[in-house]
């Protein structure tokens, strides 16, 4: 055969082989591509994705529950596979399903928008969920899935640290990871750690067909739980706190406005700056939020009684003599002496004693009303530890106009007083400033000065009188906690905590740690100092002293509130635990803008314990609760009894007269 004719050979097979390679595809092109349309019609993929179960908040052992999830079923509506004139039909089903009004699903499905999904109702028993997939042709679209739900086993207890979950808002939807059917924290640590408890959604890929049915699974990946909280609360001591805070404002309601309903108190670690409890009345259950279904009525309501406001970090109140106790620990450090009116300067030997001071009542001053202490007559010859045991009003005055007649020069301890002596130390101490706890919405308060003063006169915001300049008047209202100072509860622990620990101003903290499903450690909130105070030796010592006299010498503004500290066979002169006590009371009278002749008394006690090793402090604010000495002392020595170890007696009044 010669080469001619293989050629022609190779050529004709190569051509046949051709022309049944474009005869195939024409075949499949044209001959079968009804047949492959339904078969790609019939098979799509649709995504569903997974929510995470959110991360468990647990208190400082990690074994008491605060807040958790449990696994529920539920309806799971998807409206892209709900045709139009399906949808009617649907909503009666269900409405019948889940006995809800067909109106309150209709608006639902209108809230959700076309194409979403999303749960509908309340968790379902295992039963129902039965019966819907038996009779599935009569819910297309309709899904019953695990979900997530939120649950919050100590209801009212610690709510204000836990806080709540919610729909997103509009800045929630800022953040990649949200999508408009989630649901995030939006108070508490609930809102302070979401993305550490949030987890990671799950994802499945079904094979469907046009109709809807699932014909298939191609994928699933499943949800990672989201990160667990370990707090630094001790469960026992919150529930205590609680409970005898509530009584504290019922003791107010007794004499005071039965309206008394606003209180906050925080238990303190002094030594690192953890929160060992707080509490904020009125309170409210977490659980109202879980479903996503409180009413905007019901809201409202709840919103009036200021439920979710928490008044140990967003409450703003004068601290009124509480506050003096800065001022008396200001004095030590610089050596300040209140200046004697003239005609005490001979019968008062401030040689010997450069603290001693005369006080009968009231200052005078040119062409002015007189300035009259709390306590009609005065407390007659006092010291420094005496004019804070007393609450000496006319010497913390005079303390602050000493600084003022001093300020910018050059005294006696070689060092010059600013203007801003007393705001620059109560800045120190983390006044006028939020403390950065580990919660969300906390408030900074007020230390007043002579820039924030002309600022608002030139602004007329009617916060300061529209004639005259910053004077020493201004800065004696400070010193006596009054005017325009105002503190939160956790600042005044705060304060209180670095006064008695030696200077270390605590940035306070909630969370201790935050840890994995395995119970991995991921994160450790350490302690941490946001300041350092320098006090010179002797200051630290001989203020705990002066708080130990509030409580527990003759004078002192809570000796009646803490009378009886121990068992009831051993004096107090004999109690132990009492001389490891010290506190300050405080009476803040606040003015009504409608009555100028009116006002309320807002009740404080702040303190520490024992004194010898410090601890524990507990600030106690009631709100228009009246005298510190009778209605917070008392509520706080109950607290303290705890604290120490001696068996808590109820709540029952101090003296009237104990401001």
């Amino acid at each position: 055969m010669n080469l001619g004719w293989r050629l022609f050979s190779i050529g004709v097979l190569v051509a046949s082989l051709f022309g049944v390679l474009l005869l195939r595809l024409w075949f499949l092109q044209v001959t079968d591509i009804e047949a492959s349309l339904v078969v790609a019609f019939e098979q799509r993929v649709r995504v569903v994705e997974i929510e995470a179960p959110r991360g468990d908040i647990f208190d400082r052992d990690g074994k008491e529950l605060l807040a958790g999830t449990s696994a529920t079923l539920r309806v799971v509506v998807d409206r892209r596979l709900v045709e139009e004139d399906q949808e009617e039909f649907l909503v009666r089903n269900l409405s019948a399903l889940l006995t809800i009004p067909a109106s309150e699903i209709r608006r639902t499905f209108e809230e959700k928008g076309e194409g979403a999904r999303f749960p509908l109702g309340d968790q379902i028993s295992q039963s129902t969920g039965i019966s819907v997939l038996e009779n599935i042709e009569d819910f297309p679209g309709v899904a019953i899935e695990p979900v997530p739900f939120r649950v919050y086993p100590l209801a009212e207890t610690a709510s204000h640290i836990v806080g709540y979950i919610g729909s997103p808002d509009a800045e929630d939807l800022k953040r990649e990871e949200i999508e408009e059917n989630d649901r995030v924290g939006k108070f508490g640590l609930e809102s302070e750690y979401d993305s550490d408890l949030r987890g990671t959604p799950g994802r499945i890929t079904f094979r469907v067909n046009a109709e809807g049915e699932i014909l298939g699974v191609l994928e699933e990946i499943p949800p990672q739980p989201g990160g667990s909280l370990i707090t630094t609360i001790d469960m026992d001591a919150q529930r205590f706190l609680e409970e005898t805070l509530v009584s504290g404002v019922q003791l107010a309601r007794l004499t005071e406005d039965e309206g008394v309903f606003r209180a906050a108190a925080v238990v303190l670690d002094a030594t690192d700056g953890s929160i060992v409890a707080m509490a904020s009345v009125p309170a409210f259950d977490p659980s109202i939020f879980s479903d996503g279904r409180l009413s905007q009525e019901d809201w409202g309501k709840l919103s009036e009684k200021a439920v979710f406001n928490n008044f140990a970090i967003q409450g703003l109140f004068p601290p009124g003599s509480s506050f003096k106790v800065i001022v008396n620990a200001l004095a030590r450090q610089y050596r300040i002496s209140p200046a004697l009116e003239a005609e005490y300067r001979d019968t008062v030997d401030q040689e010997a004693d450069p603290t001693a001071f005369f006080s009968d009542g009231e200052l005078l001053f040119p062409e002015t009303p007189p300035l009259n202490d709390w306590k009609d007559g005065g407390h007659g010859l006092v010291d420094l530890s005496e004019s804070l045991a007393q609450s000496v009003n006319t010497y913390y005055w005079s303390i602050a106009l000493e600084i003022w007649n001093e300020r910018n020069l050059l005294n006696d301890t070689g060092v010059v007083w600013p203007e801003e002596l007393l705001q620059d130390f109560a800045r120190d101490l983390g006044f006028g400033d939020r403390t950065e706890i580990d919660l969300p919405f906390e408030q900074p308060g007020l230390v007043p000065d002579r820039e924030w003063f002309e600022l608002n006169q030139r602004n007329l915001t009617g916060l300061v009188r529209e004639e005259g300049s910053w004077t020493g008047g201004d800065l004696m209202n400070i010193a006596t906690g009054q005017g325009a100072l105002t503190v939160t509860p956790l600042q005044m622990a705060v304060a209180y905590a670095a006064l008695v620990n030696g200077g270390t101003v605590w940035e306070p903290r909630i969370v201790e740690s935050v840890r994995d499903g395995e119970n991995n450690l991921v994160f450790r909130n350490l302690p941490s100092v946001a300041n350092k105070i320098d006090f010179r030796p002797g200051v630290v010592e001989d203020l705990k002293d002066d708080l130990n006299g509030v409580v527990n010498s003759e004078t002192g503004t809570a000796k009646t509130a803490f009378e009886g500290f121990c068992e009831a066979d051993v004096p107090d002169d004999e109690c132990a635990a009492l001389q490891e006590v010290g506190g300050k009371t405080g009476t803040a009278e606040i003015f009504q803008a409608d009555d100028p002749d009116a006002e309320v008394d807002t009740a404080w006690f702040v303190g520490a314990a024992p004194l010898s090793e410090p601890k524990w402090v507990v600030a106690v604010v009631i709100d228009r609760g009246g005298s510190g000495g009778r209605v917070a002392a008392p509520t706080a020595r109950r607290i303290f009894q705890y604290l120490m170890g001696e068996t808590p007696d109820a709540v029952r009044p101090g003296d009237e007269s104990e401001r």
